[in-house]
């Protein structure tokens, strides 16, 4: 069999086995992610922070529990699993792991580990993992654990789930603050991240976004300064009655932006302008596929999982199977456009 074809054959195959994956959309659009097949709800008397999914592998459960909350005045990700840990000190067989930067969906996170007996027994170990994402003004825990001797067995469920995990609460409010302000009136320029952080000159900790309102939350101790805030276009205008007024331009293209807004940019591509989440354009399909693309290498595209690096128009995937695929890519007012690689026929995508 040609290196094409058994190519071709593998990405089919990918798919199908895949097939089974189901999207899931919190009731309260704090959060989505796609489940892998064989995961189902598994609701918590009382928890109304979130979610909890289970499966199970040769008899033993894996689960997956969601938990979001408002993120408390600058917030760190380590206070965020510090406090989630703290419980589980006192079980017998309690060990310390560590902290690894990772990303959830497209977004920067703090991967936290530890282990604990089973039912207090020796023998019976559980694997305990802790991911924090500070996003838009909320915090997000995913608590994943089962056997130790069975975690292998989750790992590529796993990965993909948190793959196609997307934080909703606050985006509206929140996501299109996100970034460089440039003092017009020659003042501090003002950083606000997606993790709800914010600098202002010497000043930094947390932020939130409501409805007309922007709060700073200085981690030095400093009281809270709430402003209004006029959003218009590349300009924002904070005020209140401590500092008046201050107008900010938007330093490069804004991280977030509705397809209407794409940039209308024809010609060669750039790793920076691939980044972010991409829908393909196809009036047949009733559930768009979806193309997400983190700056930290981390890829999805519909049921594929994996990594992707970008060269002189080529957009190369590799899945986490090891199946590589190399798509021809372009921008065509503003649209992304993919053509060879496993398709029969070009896509055109529009950023979400």
């Amino acid at each position: 069999m040609r290196p094409a074809v058994l190519l071709l054959s593998l990405v089919t195959l990918l798919v199908a086995v895949r097939a089974e994956a189901k999207p899931y959309t919190d009731t309260k659009k704090r959060f989505s992610l796609e489940l892998e097949a064989g995961w189902e709800l598994a609701p918590i008397p009382a928890d109304t922070l979130g979610m909890n999914f289970r499966k199970k592998h040769n008899g033993v459960p894996g689960s997956l529990h969601v938990m979001v909350r408002a993120l408390k005045p600058a917030e760190t990700s380590k206070q965020t699993l510090d406090e989630l840990e703290e419980g589980f000190k006192g079980e017998l067989g309690y060990q310390a792991g560590g902290d690894v930067p990772t990303s959830v969906g497209l977004l920067p996170a703090v991967r936290r580990t530890f282990t604990v007996y089973a039912s207090g027994d020796a023998s019976t170990v559980r694997a305990i993992e802790l991911y924090a994402l500070h996003a838009f003004g909320h915090a997000h825990v995913l608590h994943f654990e089962t056997l130790e001797k069975s975690r292998s067995a989750f790992s590529r469920d796993l990965d993909r789930m948190l793959a196609s995990y997307q934080a909703l609460v606050g985006k509206g409010d929140n996501a299109p603050l996100i970034g460089t302000w440039i003092n017009l009136d020659g003042g501090t320029d003002l950083v606000l991240e997606e993790d709800g952080s914010f600098k202002l000159g010497p000043l930094a900790g947390g932020f939130k976004a409501e409805r007309g309102g922007l709060t700073l939350y200085p981690a030095q101790g400093a009281a809270p300064e709430a402003f209004s805030y006029v959003l218009d276009g590349a300009t924002l205008t904070v005020a209140n009655r401590n500092v008046g007024e201050m107008r900010f331009k938007r330093s490069g293209a804004a991280r977030f932006k509705p397809p209407d807004e794409a940039p209308k940019v024809t010609g060669p591509l750039t790793r920076e302008q691939l980044i972010g989440g991409w829908k393909v354009v196809d009036a047949a399909s009733t559930e768009p596929l979806r193309l997400q693309l983190a700056a930290s290498g981390s890829c999805s595209f519909g049921p594929l999982a994996g990594r992707w690096r970008y060269s002189t128009g080529r957009l190369t995937i590799t899945s986490t199977a090891d199946v590589t695929i190399t798509y021809a890519a372009s921008l065509t007012a503003g649209k992304l456009v993919l053509s060879g690689g496993d398709l029969e026929r070009e896509l055109t995508l529009i950023r979400e």
